[in-house]
């Protein structure tokens, strides 16, 4: 006699009386098909399976404990199974068949089921690896945290110097310059070159006087940087004299500043003169227009009288250039 459970098969399922369920020979598995009818004997070694393999503890199997129906089902079992392998009629074509078609969809489904498993898995794989932290240069910061990833020398911004002027880059306003890295207003000048370090608005100062040049009405002269009420009226003497006389640039300061005549301050009256804009050269044509007016001269004695000190005070080029372009 034998203890052993029934062999792999088609049994009536013991929980739906119009099909038949998969026994693997140790338990039902989840593959069923359709049936007319089931044996006796096979319809009571299903539910006999259906009832033990419910039953919690250290019970032993209903067949194990039977082992004369056991066998007495087993032969049974037998008989039955190779009938219905021989071809019994019509009717067990058509379960065959059906139950060929069923289980080879459960196979396929089963196949389709290991597939998404196996796909589901390789994804698992792939974003466990991509998790990984990567260290390309091997310098211990990992390259999402390493500023250049490939160069083991630099892991922050800190460690590179490009015009290796001892300042690391973001602490270097000219990281490409290393004659300058300071410059405190932002203002693109280095402090070094800058007159006014702290304010972005200014940066020149020519004559040093703490008056940035674009504000200073005298950048060159370090006394000044004002235009002050006795310049303006000196401005205005000025473009009234060469209203109606012709004069020099030296004659018309000496004008201004003469004590015998307006009495402003040299630099006063300096600033004045050069703000008028004349053209020195044809304030000469007009002077030498003047004293052949109402005298004769020489060619040499009217460039004497244009460009001399107790005269006229042209230049002797532009005096020259008066008298040739008289025709004298």
């Amino acid at each position: 006699m034998s203890n052993s459970t029934p062999p792999a098969g088609w049994f009536p399922d013991p929980h739906v009386p119009t099909q038949q369920r998969y026994w693997d020979g140790t338990a039902w598995t989840s593959h069923t098909a359709p049936i007319h009818a089931a044996p006796p004997v096979q319809a009571a070694v299903a539910e006999s399976l259906s009832t033990e393999s419910s039953t919690k503890g250290g019970r032993k199997n209903w067949l194990l404990r039977h082992p004369v129906v056991s066998s007495v089902a087993a032969v049974f079992l037998v008989l039955v199974i190779a009938g219905a392998a021989g071809g019994g009629g019509g009717e067990s074509d058509d379960t065959h068949e059906k139950t060929s078609v069923s289980g080879a969809t459960a196979d396929d489904d089963s196949e389709s089921a290991d597939t998404d498993t196996d796909d589901a898995d390789s994804a698992a794989v792939e974003e466990a690896v991509e998790d990984v932290p990567v260290d390309s240069d091997g310098d211990g910061v990992n390259d999402d945290e390493d500023f250049l990833p490939n160069d083991p020398k630099v892991r922050t911004a800190y460690d590179v110097d490009t015009d290796k002027d001892g300042v690391a880059d973001p602490d270097d306003a000219f990281p490409d310059d290393p004659k300058f890295s300071k410059d405190a207003d932002g203002d693109g000048f280095a402090d070094s070159l800058d007159a006014f370090p702290q304010d972005p608005k200014y940066h020149q100062d020519t004559d040093g006087d703490l008056v940035a040049d674009s504000e200073d009405a005298f950048p060159r002269d370090p006394s000044r940087s004002e235009i002050t009420l006795a310049m303006e009226n000196a401005l205005d003497s000025a473009e009234n004299y060469l209203s109606f006389a012709a004069f020099s640039r030296a004659g018309l300061i000496q004008q201004l500043s003469s004590e015998y005549g307006d009495g402003y301050k040299i630099e006063d009256a300096t600033w004045a003169v050069d703000q008028v804009g004349a053209d020195w050269k044809k304030q000469a044509v007009k002077a030498a227009e003047n004293y052949l007016s109402f005298s004769s001269f020489s060619r040499q004695g009217l460039i004497e009288q244009l460009s001399s000190p107790y005269g006229d005070q042209f230049t002797l080029e532009e005096a020259t250039y008066a008298v040739n372009k008289i025709g004298l």
